[in-house]
């Protein structure tokens, strides 16, 4: 359904003269002014409007303007405006483009764009707003540009492309909005852009956003994806949401993500966000990033919490905050996430990841968390931790726990790994393990335990270990325990507890090994550990360490898996 208007008017203005020369000479002066605008849409129900109208003032001002704007609604398939609106008044030109266009099985659009010249003075304002909502797949997607021109030379704020999109999918619930407004004069440019996106249901569900707005040396970007799934139709959820607006040469830019997935058997949750603020000399960014798996025989749960921002006035920051749970009797799970940024602090990576493998034949708990932040004045700490467990009948248990935390800028690199592990035999047997990290601006700091219990009729063994690995610049700490434990007769009792921990620089080691025997024959129970305790600095040249050390029992080779 197109609409078009074009008006043309071309003034001439007669002037006489008789300057040596008896006959009269004409002098035309002429100024051609021009307007077009067209609106075209698409849906089950649109409306579309265009204007075109130019003038000359009794003071002899020439002016114009132009509007092209439209809606359409469609609750059964697509939606879209196409706005186009331009005008001319002599050497001065204005021109812009206004396209939306929203799919799902609900969706709106709306587009307007009035563009104006009067004398020397231009401006543009446009905008444009849609939404898709229902299930399954929603998509919307705006772009448009908006230039001004005078004597062939570009207005340096024209914005070059402006974008606004969003799309979701999710078999229970889909929606995606976006809205695009901005205002073009000769000297500035004033924008500003939203998008949203949700999606959940059962099995999988997605969400994304893509926004930018302005040039390559004043224009903003924020992009945004998380997507879940779990492959025995568990319930997931994602949903991102982004803002940003120029002001001149001043710049606002916020990201958010959320994100679950929760069921049985494996599942998986990502997510990233962009933030990019770009003017002449400085180019600042902000990026989140995530990922998290979880596998094993039982319930996982899954979660995603994110916030970011850059402020031309505020400096940047951002956190981002991963969960991953299971309960179940073997377990295999993986968190990772970070922040990357680039401001006028220099660069900085902050980075965590944490790891838990465990088997055994009962449900038992177990959750890795990895926070990374960076505030406004560039200081960033990144904090991993867990907790798992491991419980069995008749049947050997084991756990391995890991967690990593690294940040690097310009002041060098600073990380820290704590790692704890534990086997156990037994009649009845289990484990429990915590482990933490946390890396920030001043230092590393951590801490790993291990605990194991078995007992009951017949042989029974265990073996704990736990790892501290902390560096900071040259220096480097490290804490390592290990204990084992064996007791063989008609009913045996084993323990075995590994701990270390570091505090910015006081480490502490606690390692205890249990064992009990009773039976009616020969019986036997013996026990043995180990410690180390390091720091190293390479440059300046000292070293301090001390070792505590006794043969260590390897339970594999003692009481093979059953």
């Amino acid at each position: 359904m197109p609409t078009r208007l074009v008006g043309l008017l071309l003034l001439s203005t007669l002037v006489s003269s008789r300057l040596f020369d008896p006959y009269p000479i004409r002098v035309v002066r002429q100024t051609l002014v021009e307007s077009n605008g067209q609106a075209d849409g698409k849906g089950d129900d649109v409306n579309v409007d265009a204007s075109a109208h130019h003038f000359k003032n009794a003071d002899g001002t020439i002016g114009m303007n132009v509007t092209s704007t439209g809606n359409a609604t469609s609750g059964s398939g697509n939606a879209g405006i196409d706005n186009t609106a331009s005008g001319q008044v002599g050497n001065n030109h204005i021109g812009s483009t206004g396209n939306i266009s929203a799919s799902g099985p609900n969706s709106e659009v709306f587009s307007d764009i009035f563009g104006d010249i009067y004398g020397e003075a231009m401006a543009i304002n446009t905008k444009q707003q849609g939404k898709s909502f229902g299930t399954g797949d929603t998509q919307v997607q705006a772009t448009g540009n908006a230039n001004l021109t005078k004597n062939g030379v570009v207005s340096p704020s024209a914005s070059d492309k402006n974008i606004a999109n969003a799309g979701a999918t999710g078999s229970e619930n889909s929606q995606a909005e976006v809205s695009s407004n901005q205002i073009l004069t000769w000297d500035q440019l004033i924008a500003q852009l939203y998008g949203h996106a949700s999606g959940s249901g059962k099995t999988n569900a997605q969400a994304n956003v893509d926004l930018g707005a302005g040039s390559q040396s004043n224009g903003v970007e924020v992009n945004g994806l998380v997507s879940g799934v779990n492959q025995n139709g568990g319930q997931v959820k994602a949903e991102v949401e982004g803002k940003g607006s120029i002001d001149g040469s001043g710049h606002n830019l916020s990201g958010g993500m959320n994100g679950a997935a929760n069921g049985t058997g494996n599942s998986q949750l990502v997510g990233a966000t962009n933030l990019q603020s770009n003017r002449t000399g400085t180019n600042t960014t902000i990026s989140a990033f995530g990922d998290a798996k979880s596998g094993g025989d039982g319930d996982s749960a899954i979660t995603l919490n994110s916030n970011t921002s850059a402020n031309s006035n505020n400096g940047v920051s951002g956190a981002i905050d991963m969960q991953n749970s299971a309960n179940g009797g073997n377990k295999n799970m993986t968190v990772q996430n970070g922040l990357q940024v680039n401001d006028n602090k220099g660069g900085t990576l902050a980075i965590g990841y944490g790891e838990i493998k465990g088997n055994g034949t009962e449900n038992s708990a177990a959750n890795i968390g990895v926070n990374s932040q960076y505030d406004q004045n560039g200081h960033a700490q990144v904090n991993t931790t867990g907790t798992g467990s491991a419980v069995s009948n008749n049947r050997n248990s084991s756990l391995t726990m890991e967690g990593n935390a690294q940040i690097t800028n310009p002041n060098g690199t600073k990380s820290g790994t704590a790692t704890a592990s534990g086997n156990v035999m037994g009649a009845y047997n289990n484990l429990t393990g915590t482990n933490q990290v946390v890396v920030g601006n001043d230092g590393a700091n951590g801490n790993a335990r291990m605990e194991a219990n078995g007992g009951g009729v017949g042989n029974s063994a265990a073996e704990t270990k736990t790892d501290l690995i902390l560096k900071n610049g040259n220096e480097t700490r490290t804490s390592s325990v290990s204990g084992s434990v064996k007791a063989t007769g008609d009913s045996t009792i084993v323990k075995s507890v590994s701990e270390v921990s570091d505090n910015n620089g006081v480490q502490t080691m606690s390692n205890f090994q249990h064992a009990v025997s009773n039976s009616k024959g020969s019986s036997s129970a013996s026990a043995s550990n180990s410690g180390w305790l390091k720091r190293r600095k390479r440059a300046g040249g000292y070293w301090e360490g001390a070792n505590l050390w006794m043969p260590a029992f390897n339970v594999s080779n003692y009481y093979p898996e059953v």
